[in-house]
């Protein structure tokens, strides 16, 4: 076995040469070897394999025993080579096909052509070693010069070396890089024929002695070539199961990793359901099936309203499956409600010994109404009254807020806007003759509008923001929300206060739109998006309007109590042309039925 030392060389810089002194495995410094011929032999790599031997020696002896190991018994038979020796071995059968390791560097080292004719000569050409590698092999003890009889160069020992008059001349010498790279192909055709241990301990070897950007370059081609995707490969039915022992956190960064890992865990619906069950919020009872069937349908419903020339996205990722929407909802819900960190309680008085009828948060407020006719504004995190809002006659029982804009409805039967920057109170409508129970500001949006001649377009409605009220005078009235910039409307009594006596007249207010009447009792409840405004009456109906030419669509009938709380979730059924028509208020539906004033939306 040769050993290099690398004090003439400056490969023992750890930085540049990082594999340097890096510790081969055990299997790799000390295993057999069988040679072409039937020879076999032991592979030690220096003083490092006969230290293993002795280790394992002394585990297996005792005082006055010790235990022969099946590699022990053909110790006197077999001898131990190390690499460049096996190496040489090895190439003894490929010289003996007449096969020439180094053929390239041949070509260029041949007798020169006689000038005039042949004549014999005595002395020898160098003959080639066949059987050595074509360059000298590191050792994991270093690198330093090889000795020459190892060189394919050089001549056979024994034998003197010619005189250089004696050698012929070669009409060229390449230098070792170009002997190198000639030699390449009969190098690889020898490192094929070596077994796999003495082919890694080779290949290692040259990787110690390689520098950093070697190995860089190795590792951009080896990471790619022997990774495994197993979410690709494997069954789908393995895939969810081993998928199914990762916390949500886990499968949401698992999505990110590539389309083909997102598509197959958002689609994954026992994924998902297991997920729901395991964090406790399958609720069941129906509900989760019933949240699937809804956004299928709303997905259908999308894809139907697609315009035809519209042409669909190329390569678009899968929408996940309803379990993952439903998954997500309840988990954040629980993970804000439920499960907060440190749960922080802020309690303080708002409006005394007084009822406060209606709240909302918005943009950052709190506000709050009560029936001693004010309106105050607090601070979420402090409690703090930032402001306090005077002007109504009467209790405040409806808010709306849109940014820095206020509209509240009262007992006084005018529906007021504030700036709630300032504090002011720029408009006060008039018009309803009893208490404004509920309201609501209308947002321009996008909505499908159904077409005469069937199918749907989409629309911005309302053109511009509205506002829409309801009463115990059984009406509801519409009006053009103000802008900043327009001119203020307030409508006063003849002393500049508000009398229950006076009649005011809607029509005369520029802001006043469409006054709607139908419903037989007092308006508590109303939803609107659009053009379609969907309310609620204590007549046990819910109706249907359009909110631009003030038409009633629809009368929904079944409740049998007063539908007095919510008619949000109608308000999305009414666009999808009201499927399901009792789907508000309180009581559950019985013998319900629908009936039409007018043509359906």
């Amino acid at each position: 076995m040769y050993c290099y030392d690398d004090d003439d060389h400056h490969h023992n810089d750890p930085k540049t040469y990082p594999l340097l002194h890096a510790s081969l495995p055990k299997s790799l410094r000390n295993f057999p070897l069988v040679f072409p011929g039937g020879t076999r032999a032991t592979f030690r790599d220096g003083d490092d394999g006969d230290q293993d031997m002795q280790d394992e020696e002394a585990l297996v002896s005792g005082q006055g025993w010790r235990m022969l190991k099946r590699d022990e018994q053909n110790d006197s038979l077999s001898s131990v080579v190390g690499l460049a020796e096996a190496v040489e071995r090895y190439g003894k059968k490929r010289s003996h096909g007449g096969l020439d390791m180094m053929e390239g560097v041949e070509a260029t080292t041949a007798t020169a052509p006689p000038r005039k004719k042949a004549r014999a000569t005595t002395a020898m050409s160098p003959v080639v070693n066949a059987a050595a590698p074509p360059s000298p092999l590191p050792s994991p003890r270093g690198s330093p010069a090889p000795p020459e009889n190892i060189w394919p160069s050089a001549p056979p020992s024994g034998a003197s070396s010619p005189s250089p008059s004696q050698l012929p001349q070669a009409p060229f010498q390449p230098d070792v890089s170009l002997s190198t790279l000639l030699s390449l192909p009969s190098l690889l055709s020898h490192f094929s024929t070596l077994p796999p241990p003495l082919q890694s301990h080779f290949l290692l070897t040259l990787l110690r002695h390689s520098p950093l950007p070697v190995l860089r370059t190795l590792n951009s081609v080896l990471i790619p070539t022997l990774a495994r995707d197993f979410i690709t490969l494997l069954p789908p039915e393995l895939v969810s199961h081993v998928l199914g022992f990762l916390p949500f956190s886990t499968l949401a960064r698992a999505t990110r990793v590539s389309r083909a890992w997102r598509t197959t865990i958002d689609s994954d619906p026992v994924l998902w359901r297991d997920l729901l069950k395991r964090a406790n919020i399958w609720f069941g009872g129906g509900s989760e099936d019933a949240f699937s069937n809804a956004i299928n349908a709303r997905r259908r419903h999308a894809e139907r309203l697609r315009p035809p020339n519209i042409p669909a996205p190329r390569n678009p990722l899968p929408l996940p499956h309803p379990y993952k929407v439903l998954f997500k909802s309840r988990h954040l819900t629980r993970k804000k409600w439920v499960k907060v960190a440190e749960p922080k309680h802020v309690s303080f008085p708002a409006h005394g010994s007084s009822v406060v009828t209606c709240l909302i948060f918005s943009h950052g407020r709190i506000i709050s109404a009560s029936d001693d006719h004010s309106i105050h504004i607090y601070s979420p995190s402090t409690g703090e009254l930032v402001r306090s809002l005077r002007g109504h006659e009467g209790g405040v029982w409806a808010l709306a807020a849109s940014k820095d804009i206020l509209v509240s409805g009262s007992t006084d039967r005018t529906v007021r806007i504030w700036d709630l920057a300032t504090g002011r109170c720029t408009h006060v409508f008039g018009g309803h003759t009893s208490t404004v129970r509920c309201l609501a500001i209308v947002k321009p949006e996008w909505v499908d509008v159904e077409q005469e001649g069937g199918g749907f377009k989409k629309e911005k409605w309302p053109k511009r923001a509205l506002i829409v009220t309801g009463s115990r005078d059984h009406t509801l009235r519409v009006w053009t929300l103000p802008r900043p910039h327009e001119p203020e409307y307030k409508w006063f009594g003849e002393d500049g206060d508000v009398d229950p006596t006076d009649v005011c007249d809607a029509e005369e207010n520029p802001y006043h739109r469409v006054h709607l009447e139908g419903h037989d009792h007092a308006v508590r409840a109303l939803a609107a998006r659009g053009r379609t405004l969907v309310s609620g009456s204590y007549d046990c109906s819910v109706r249907i309007w359009d909110t631009i030419t003030g038409a009633c669509k629809w009368v929904l009938t079944g409740h049998t109590q007063k539908v007095s709380f919510s008619t949000q979730y109608a308000t999305k059924l009414a666009q999808a042309r009201w499927t399901d028509p009792c789907a508000s208020g309180l009581s559950t539906p019985a013998n319900s039925s629908t009936s039409s004033q007018d043509t359906p939306l």
